[in-house]
């Protein structure tokens, strides 16, 4: 159930649903005990806060992510890690991929080039 909310969370968050991200880590993720959730559930209050903000724009940073990408799965394989830092770093690893996916599909849907094909071709149609 945690990691389903964890992904619900993520996915609301990518679509700026902040109030109901946060909804969902009140309910389901707040009290627990496990230090691999608490680590989660500060990723995910991290994101939102970051992204929730009026000037900070997910799409501006489809490059940062691709970076932050790199660095996560190193922290991921180290031996050293905690379970409270692989459920952060779960977290924003999750929110990095998925973002980026998002964003590329919606780049590639919203990519000018294929709007004037259509209108050119919605022209000579009409013709």
């Amino acid at each position: 159930m945690v990691k389903e909310a964890i992904n619900e969370c993520i996915e609301k968050i990518i679509a700026k649903d902040f109030v109901r991200a946060k909804a969902i880590i009140s309910e389901h993720l707040k009290n627990s005990t496990n230090d691999k959730i608490i680590g989660s559930t500060f990723a995910l209050e991290g994101i939102i806060a970051k992204y929730s903000n009026k000037n900070q724009n997910i799409v501006d940073s489809i490059e940062d992510f691709k970076v932050m990408k790199k660095g996560i799965n190193s922290k991921l394989s180290s031996v050293w890690i905690d379970d409270f830092e692989k459920g952060y770093f779960s977290v924003w690893k999750v929110f990095t991929k998925n973002a980026v996916e998002e964003l590329e599909k919606e780049s590639i849907i919203d990519n000018p080039a294929k709007k004037e094909q259509t209108d050119e071709a919605a022209d000579s149609s009409s013709k």
